[in-house]
């Protein structure tokens, strides 16, 4: 329990974030990160779109069961989102050629959704969800995935498909929801940038 307290509390920014020196520190982060990004682009956007009425719709079973559906599939695109922009910095800093990154990227997907202990969503959608990040793992451009942004599309893309908000809102929406989890990671970005600790990292694979 305290660890997930000390963990939410540097997540929040509230307490300075240990190197990450190993593949388990690395892993560790994504999870957490990952997890925080995607709940709370959600549920804000939720809030915010159902207004005065969202009291009333987390009181109901099938909007909350739709809820935690959307959760999970924005929390899978969000590790595999991660786990590629963290390789990225593997092969710009110089310890990991272009195929090793691809492997750790796999590896760092792989510890996160392989059976992940939820009851929300069938084995077989993790299951997907790491399958879709290993295709991008295989096919990255990694001096172009480095760079930010271009590395957190699916996550976008998965709160825009997921929340259950009608379509037709979503359109209106598009633009704000994106820029929203987008702004999210960048303090996620800039923590992996300065946290992370390549040479020590490559020297424990």
């Amino acid at each position: 329990m305290l660890d997930k307290i000390k963990s939410l509390l540097r997540t929040l920014g509230f307490s300075k974030a240990p190197p990450l020196e190993s593949k388990a520190q690395i892993i560790d982060f994504i999870d957490s990160r990952a997890a925080y990004v995607s709940q709370v682009t959600l549920y804000t956007y939720v809030k915010a779109r159902s207004g005065t009425q969202h009291p009333k719709l987390f009181e109901n079973e099938a909007f909350l069961t739709s809820l935690r559906i959307a959760r999970w599939h924005i929390f899978g695109a969000a590790v595999a989102d991660l786990a590629l922009f963290s390789a990225a910095q593997m092969v710009q800093s110089g310890p990991l050629s272009d195929q090793d990154a691809r492997q750790f990227a796999k590896q760092l997907m792989h510890a996160i959704l392989h059976n992940y202990d939820q009851q929300d969503i069938e084995k077989s959608e993790f299951d997907k969800m790491l399958a879709r990040g290993q295709q991008r793992a295989d096919s990255a451009d990694w001096a172009f995935i480095a760079t930010g942004p271009a590395a957190f599309q699916a996550s976008s893309d998965a709160v825009f498909r997921w929340a259950p908000i009608a379509d037709e809102l979503k359109q209106d929406d598009e633009e704000i929801v994106r820029n929203s989890i987008h702004l999210r990671w960048i303090g996620v970005r800039r923590d992996v940038k300065e946290l992370l600790r390549p040479a020590a990292i490559a020297a424990s694979l």
